[in-house]
């Protein structure tokens, strides 16, 4: 049996959008933070372990590693994984057979046709609002960071900084906690591990709701920003950010 530890969840979600950042000036930054490197541990009814998440150029590159069990009806699975996201390319890679998939981001173009002209911090603000998360106006600190936290009723809760870092995410009493926070972007060849595994092409990414592209579903609900949010109040959004 086989079990994906992620799910749609905050980190992927923030994940595919900060994927679509360029390193260029032409293109909007999706992510407000330059480069950073955060160890999470999880635990919780249905998993153990820990990952490592880092970005570098803005989210233009990232790449997460996982080790993680899972368990289920008595049947436990570790998973270790590295994926890799490098503009509109995801990579999945399992470092102990060096082999893995390249699939493409299913947010690229719906992103890239929404943002216009608006600046990084209020697509990440609209963002939260389109996975339906509300500021409780509570904080705390995890790491030795502050962070802001939110609810959804789709994803449990979930701690960001000001600067858009996941800290802590609860889901269906599973939760993931940052223990440390380092403001680099790790270690290079973290990124470049696909050009030596053996890759093939993965499944279209935008099937995954019933035919209905991912892409196209982002544009439905993140308006050109460059034009604002119809009213929405931005602060409202994400605690006053």
């Amino acid at each position: 049996m086989k079990m994906n530890s992620r799910g749609i969840g905050v980190a992927t979600m923030i994940a595919m959008f900060a994927s679509v950042a360029q390193a260029n000036e032409s293109t909007p930054r999706l992510h407000p933070v330059e480069k950073v490197c955060v160890e999470y541990e999880h635990s919780g009814q249905m998993q153990s372990g820990s990952s490592t998440r880092c970005h570098r150029d803005y989210g233009y590159e990232i790449y997460e590693i996982q080790n993680i069990s899972m368990g289920l009806a008595g049947i436990t699975q570790t998973q270790r994984q590295h994926n890799i996201t490098i503009g509109d390319t995801i990579y999945a890679i399992d470092p102990e057979t060096n082999t893995g998939t390249k699939t493409r981001n299913p947010m690229y173009d719906g992103i890239v046709r929404s943002v216009g002209e608006s600046s990084v911090e209020e697509l990440s603000e609209h963002l939260l609002s389109v996975m339906g998360m509300t500021p409780t106006g509570r904080s705390k600190s995890i790491a030795g960071e502050t962070c802001i936290i939110h609810d959804t009723s789709m994803l449990g809760s979930a701690c960001l900084t000001d600067g858009g870092v996941l800290l802590e995410q609860e889901v269906l009493g599973n939760t993931m906690r940052a223990t440390s926070v380092t403001y680099d972007e790790g270690d290079d060849a973290n990124y470049t591990l696909y050009r030596t595994a053996q890759i093939t092409k993965g499944p279209d990414l935008s099937e995954g709701l019933g035919g209905a592209g991912l892409g196209d579903l982002v544009e439905q609900h993140v308006p050109d920003l460059s034009e604002g949010l119809g009213g929405i109040g931005l602060g409202d959004l994400i605690g006053g950010r």
